[in-house]
């Protein structure tokens, strides 16, 4: 059997392919986890301020020509002030925007995975030097483009995906 020989270089692309490949994929999964995280964390403000916002409102509509007590009016203003501090966090911290952004890099992750995955199936270790710095270009700038993602999160996707 007549095997050839595979020149250290073209080897040495196939490990490099199959790093980022890893990388890429603890990207993916760590920026979909961050948008998992961020969009618990808008339900968790926004619910409660919305159900707050109602029941000010509604106790508001039901008091109108009665005379309330001055305790159910304090009770009353401080879930309105809490409502109000619920809404302006959600906003000011910008929940949704940033789990979209992290849902976005995660797609742009998962495309780069698979175009690193398509290069190893067709050209195995013979991948051209062109194509490589083609992908690490993309990889590159979708790295400059993606927020930060908590420890926490980091820690959490590598053990999931060991």
């Amino acid at each position: 059997m007549n095997k050839a020989k595979v020149s250290p270089a073209r080897q040495n692309s196939k490990e490099l392919l199959e790093k980022w490949m890893r990388r890429l994929r603890e990207s993916q999964f760590a920026h979909y986890e961050s948008s998992k995280a961020l969009g618990q964390s808008n339900y968790l403000l926004g619910i409660p301020a919305v159900i707050l916002s109602t029941l000010v409102g509604t106790s508001i509509f039901a008091s109108l020509g009665e005379t309330v007590a001055p305790s159910t009016q304090i009770l009353v203003g401080i879930i309105s002030v809490l409502a109000a501090t619920l809404g302006a966090l959600q906003t000011f911290l910008g929940f949704s925007e940033r789990a979209a952004k992290h849902r976005a890099v995660a797609a742009r992750y998962g495309s780069a995975r698979r175009r690193v995955e398509e290069l190893l199936a067709v050209y195995g270790e013979a991948v051209a030097p062109e194509e490589i710095s083609a992908l690490r270009k993309e990889i590159d700038s979708i790295a400059e483009e993606a927020p930060d993602v908590a420890d926490r999160i980091w820690m959490r996707t590598e053990k999931k995906l060991d």
